[in-house]
């Protein structure tokens, strides 16, 4: 083994951290991984226990939906508006918090098997596409129409 000098030792010690260091920081190098802009609205292998808007609601029944409302004949089927749940995409938007502060949303709340809390959707239908606030993030709707969705906002089915 061939002998370094002092200076010789300080100088491998030193290229030494600062591979390291550039090892370490190797992930802030690479290329950041762009967020998807399109993701689904419930989770694709998500089971839907239950569907709620204020006193309105559409609810697992053994292998079928049922929808409870106060309006009467709703003018789509529980399959379709669990189909549309299911088909309904959420496009990233860049707003601000307090960007719809005046507005009240329609809060909507899914419920899914295993998970003790909700999913807390607000949903701005004032805007085109509708606006929806989930966990803190702004989306557009995508794919559906909010009264596919909600069917008891629009006027019944005669």
């Amino acid at each position: 083994m061939a002998r370094l000098s002092q200076r010789a030792m300080n100088n491998v010690v030193i290229v030494a951290m600062l591979v390291m260091i550039a090892l370490f920081n190797l992930d802030s190098f690479l290329p950041k991984r762009a967020v998807p802009e399109l993701r689904p609205l419930l989770p694709p292998d998500a089971y839907v226990l239950k569907i709620e808007h204020a006193s309105s609601k559409l609810e697992r029944n053994g292998q079928q939906w049922r929808q409870v409302s106060s309006k009467g004949a709703l003018p789509v089927s529980a399959q379709e508006q669990i189909a549309a749940w299911q088909a309904a995409q959420l496009k990233t938007a860049s707003l601000v918090d307090n960007a719809f502060q005046s507005i009240e949303p329609i809060v909507v709340v899914i419920w899914l098997a295993g998970q003790a809390n909700g999913h807390v959707f607000a949903f701005y239908n004032n805007t085109q596409p509708v606006t929806v606030k989930y966990n803190g993030l702004w989306y557009t709707l995508e794919n559906t129409e909010l009264n596919a969705l909600l069917p008891w906002l629009s006027e019944p089915a005669n």
